[in-house]
């Protein structure tokens, strides 16, 4: 329930028109981000940045598919793959669509545990081997918790001379691209979990009512932020080096 006094501040005279301004902007912006198609529309041109990448090249036979986390549980009386979100599970397959092209290809799982327990990467790598991928052929890299993290911990295990295909969803890509150049990577992207699934014969946009396009417009905003942090933060270390 709402404080009394809370209340009675935007009743009086004097407040009515900076609590109409706060009523009137709330409602703009939920109708801007749940009804029309801008979120839609700033969704897809993040995502379309970025190719799916169809079929690895012949040349890269020994890459590395890396799969950044995308967020598990743990519930060991449920299956691996029940326990990984399904943004975890989409990357997971992708990735394991692009390895069963190149049997000499490694599949790496990233990503830590949040509970102490089993590490995402083991979680993603059992759901690889129970969805027929050889435990030789699968490594988990369990100690990086976002993004950031998982770029330096892959260069400091693996190096930069193996090619890198990087595993990720569509939205998440540009950044995740950003990191891992700051690494001296510049790693292969293979977007995935696309928010738009265009289709050829009738647009994407729409004007309906959508708890979707609030996700979407969450998931944008955390991109951005992500963005924003990620070049402060390179900047200030550069500035550091120079000194």
């Amino acid at each position: 329930m709402a404080c009394p006094h809370f209340r009675a501040f935007f009743l009086l005279p004097r407040h009515k028109t900076l609590s109409h301004w706060i009523f009137g902007y709330a409602f703009g912006w939920l109708l801007l981000i749940s009804v029309t198609p801008l979120p839609i529309y700033l969704a897809q041109q993040r995502e379309s940045r970025h190719p799916i990448l169809w079929r690895i090249p012949d040349s890269l036979q020994n890459a590395h598919i890396l799969i950044l986390g995308g967020g598990h549980s743990s519930a060991p009386t449920l299956p691996p793959n029940n326990q990984l979100s399904h943004k975890a599970l989409v990357r997971l397959v992708e990735g394991i669509r692009l390895k069963r092209q190149h049997p000499a290809a490694k599949l790496i799982g990233s990503g830590k545990s949040s509970s102490k327990r089993a590490p995402q990467a083991t979680v993603l790598m059992n759901t690889a081997v129970a969805l027929g991928i050889a435990p030789s052929d699968t490594l988990q890299s369990s100690i990086p918790y976002n993004t950031e993290t998982e770029a330096i911990a892959y260069a400091q295990r693996f190096g930069t001379q193996t090619p890198l295909i990087l595993v990720t969803s569509a939205l998440h890509m540009p950044r995740a691209l950003f990191w891992f150049q700051q690494q001296g990577i510049e790693a292969i992207p293979a977007p995935t979990d696309h928010y738009v699934k265009p289709d050829p014969e009738k647009s994407p946009y729409n004007w309906k009512p959508s708890a979707a396009k609030i996700k979407m417009t969450a998931a944008l905003l955390h991109e951005w932020a992500g963005m924003l942090y990620a070049k402060w933060k390179t900047r200030g270390q550069t500035k550091e080096n120079k000194k």
